[in-house]
């Protein structure tokens, strides 16, 4: 199990820990978000294997330019917020994207700051320096590519009070995706939901842009629907009816936090509709639960020059039949993050959100949930008090008032329990089982609680407290069945004075079955590619295949792509054993032949050879015809054999490098991407897109989307080894 990690800061907010699919940690820490990654493995060190498990690298993400965020003049207090206005841009909220939607396929972190700007991060050049790339707010401008000053309900619209990632939404494969299926099959559609001051609720597309051709704005963000929250239904029922406060109150309510349920297919409405799906989306407006439903359709784009099919998204939000109900699930305020838990083999689906005095679980069946079926007049409602917990573990009722600041909910794979954990700012710890149908099972007390308690002694022991100290959670995470914990401590009955230096925190890892303790490496090893097993030549043959079956029609009157099969087509006749693979290559080269006047002789005749070589082309060859498709050093202008599919010698003998997946010799420095685990060398596809100007031939665009993962072993890419 992962080392506990002491932080040299304080957190800012609830929900201020995130861990991505990648196994990073971001924690939000005022004005900065400390970002943990966790270190490579040094097979040479003597040292203890958790020492220093992580990188912890800081950013600073309340700087903005007056371009990234204008001046915005004195209005009437409807519409300008003297807060926002003045506001350090402390972090409020911080989440990662799912899998699949930055640079090399990982994920991007959003980040949230009181000045009520949602901006977009990911690490950026050899170096990985995190740069922010996107500003979400942009999109409710005019003109999101030079956003101005707004006044008034424009105003209003461009502030972002709370945002959530949605679920990937995976389109189905296509029928002829075979070994490569499209990226929204593998990564899904990226969507993100957010809520802004003027009582909306919006759903986003965020896209990232991989032609290259405008670097400065690498990401697209469209809206796809909008809801308004502006019903006249109650928003703070607990003041006193008639009241001059209950009045202000309700004008003044907004969206504080927003959660998106797991996608579930619905049928299609037309043959046009590739696929559609459908999700509930729960918010906290002023004190009351609100849900609705956003149905999303896909529809296929027709491949043009063999582009990979591309999916235009529609959505739209409208009402579900649990809206009219929502808000009298519960007569007491709900307040903190939300959370949706269920699995694939879930019978329902469920929601918790906190109450002032603990916490509410929803079960919706699949079919209410999807909207096909009538709600019944009674769903399966609970209604936990902490308070419950908090004699059990003898701290009695005073502190069960606290709110709680952390939640997740995961699934075991060994057991196949789903389990919901609960953490408070008074240090108390909730685990629940919820077995799919009900969320019927007692709340106890988690593993991770233990850890709280050991690190709160000490810190009451080295500071002689007497026991008057307290523990307070600010987020919890989960990833593969380990659950994160971050919590700060506190003396209590007594004035807190520290000054920066003082801030410390403890991020801490416990998982619920005692038999299960992987060590960090074990914990966060990528996932087993389907792949993996298969020898090197094996994966090599599913790359020739793919290209030369598939995509070597689009060959004629394409230099670079006429390039990039001849390679291919090489590599088959040098690596490859198969009979129909180097057939296959046989007639590609007899194309090419014919296309573009080339002599290869040479290489049609090796076709039929066991384990042979291509000799260097000629300097007379290297200028004739189709002496594109021929590689040349660069130092020395000499030809470049065919010895092999992972090295190139020139005839002069200087060595190269090959692509592992195009199989091109790399010559240049910073051309390169490597993979994280195998530390297998690529040509990066965005450098070449960069040098020329936007406009990479279809065929090598579409062999590194198709296999945007390391071919021998499924690890992600990095920029520097």
């Amino acid at each position: 199990m992962p080392s506990p990690v002491d932080l040299a800061f304080s957190p800012s907010c609830f929900e201020s820990l995130s861990w991505s699919a990648d196994g990073d940690l971001a924690v939000a820490a005022g004005e900065y978000v400390q970002i943990l990654t966790p270190k490579k493995l040094d097979t040479d060190s003597s040292g203890p294997k958790n020492q220093d498990e992580w990188n912890i690298t800081r950013i600073r993400v309340n700087l903005f330019t007056v371009a990234e965020w204008q001046f915005i003049q004195p209005q009437n207090r409807d519409d300008f917020s003297l807060a926002a206005e003045q506001s350090t841009g402390t972090v409020v909220g911080v989440a990662w994207s799912p899998p699949g939607l930055g640079r090399f396929r990982r994920s991007v972190l959003a980040v949230l700051t009181s000045n009520l700007l949602l901006s977009l991060w990911e690490p950026v050049g050899i170096q990985g320096q995190w740069t922010r790339v996107a500003i979400v707010n942009h999109i409710f401008h005019l003109d999101p590519t030079a956003p101005a000053q707004l006044t008034g309900l424009e105003l209003r619209r461009s502030n972002i009070r709370s945002f959530q990632w949605c679920p990937p939404l995976l389109a189905p494969p296509s029928q002829n995706a075979g070994l490569a299926p499209e990226p929204e099959s593998r990564w899904g559609v990226h969507l993100l939901v957010v809520t802004n001051d003027a009582n909306e609720a919006i759903l986003l597309r965020v896209r990232r842009l991989v032609d290259g051709k405008i670097s400065s704005v690498p990401y697209s963000i469209d809206k796809l629907a909008l809801y308004s929250l502006e019903d006249g239904q109650e928003r703070y029922p607990q003041a006193c009816s008639a009241s001059l406060l209950r009045s202000a109150l309700q004008g003044k309510a907004r969206p504080l936090s927003v959660c998106c349920g797991p996608w579930l297919e619905v049928p299609r409405t037309s043959e046009d509709i590739f696929y559609s799906a459908t999700a509930v989306i729960a918010t906290v407006f002023g004190t009351q639960l609100r849900v609705f439903k956003t149905t999303v359709t896909l529809l296929a784009s027709n491949p043009v020059d063999g582009v990979i099919i591309q999916y235009e998204a529609t959505a739209r939000l409208s009402d579900h039949p649990l809206s009219i109900n929502s808000s009298k699930w519960t007569p007491r305020p709900v307040n903190g993050p939300l959370n949706w838990a269920s699995t694939d083999q879930s019978a329902a689906i469920t929601l918790t959100a906190p109450t002032n005095i603990g916490f509410l679980a929803v079960s919706i069946p699949r079919a209410v949930y999807v909207g096909s079926a009538t709600p019944p007049d009674e769903l399966d409602i609970h209604e936990w008090p902490l308070s419950i917990l908090a004699e059990e573990d003898g701290e009695g009722p005073k502190r069960y008032m606290e709110p709680i600041s952390g939640m997740t909910a995961f699934c075991d794979e060994k057991s196949g329990v789903l389990s919901l954990h609960l953490g408070t700012m008074s240090g108390l710890g909730i685990v629940l089982n919820l077995d799919g149908s009900r969320a019927n099972n007692s709340p106890r007390l988690p593993q991770w609680r233990k850890i709280v308690e050991d690190r709160l002694e000490q810190f009451d022991l080295d500071r002689d407290l007497g026991g008057q100290s307290v523990a307070r959670i600010w987020g919890l995470a989960s990833y593969r069945g380990v659950v994160a914990v971050l919590f700060s401590r506190h003396p209590t009955d007594m004035i807190e004075y520290r000054v920066t230096s003082d801030e410390k925190s403890v991020l801490a890892f416990a998982s619920e079955d005692s038999d299960y303790s992987p060590d960090i490496q074990t914990l966060l090893a990528p996932t087993i590619s389907a792949t993996e097993s298969w020898s090197p030549a094996d994966q090599r043959e599913a790359v020739i295949s793919y290209v030369l079956s598939s995509m070597d029609e689009i060959a004629e009157g394409d230099p670079e792509s006429q390039r990039l099969i001849y390679a291919l087509a090489c590599c088959a006749i040098v690596d490859q054993k198969g009979e129909a693979i180097r057939s296959h290559a046989r007639q590609s080269l007899i194309r090419l032949a014919v296309l573009t006047g080339a002599d290869l002789t040479e290489e049609i005749a090796r076709c039929d050879e066991k384990s042979p070589t291509l000799s260097a082309k000629s300097i007379e060859q290297l200028s004739g015809p189709g002496a594109h498709m021929f590689e040349k050093c660069e130092i020395c202008d000499a030809g470049i054999a065919w010895v092999s599919a992972t090295e190139a010698q020139c005839a002069e003998g200087h060595l190269f490098v090959r692509c592992g997946l195009s199989f091109l010799a790399i010559q240049e420095p910073g051309l390169s991407k490597y993979c994280s685990r195998c530390r297998a060398e690529y040509i990066n596809e965005e450098t070449i897109a960069r040098i020329h100007e936007g406009n990479l031939c279809p065929l090598f665009r579409n062999l590194f989307e198709a296999f945007d993962t390391c071919l021998y072993c499924g690890g992600k890419f990095q920029a520097s080894i």
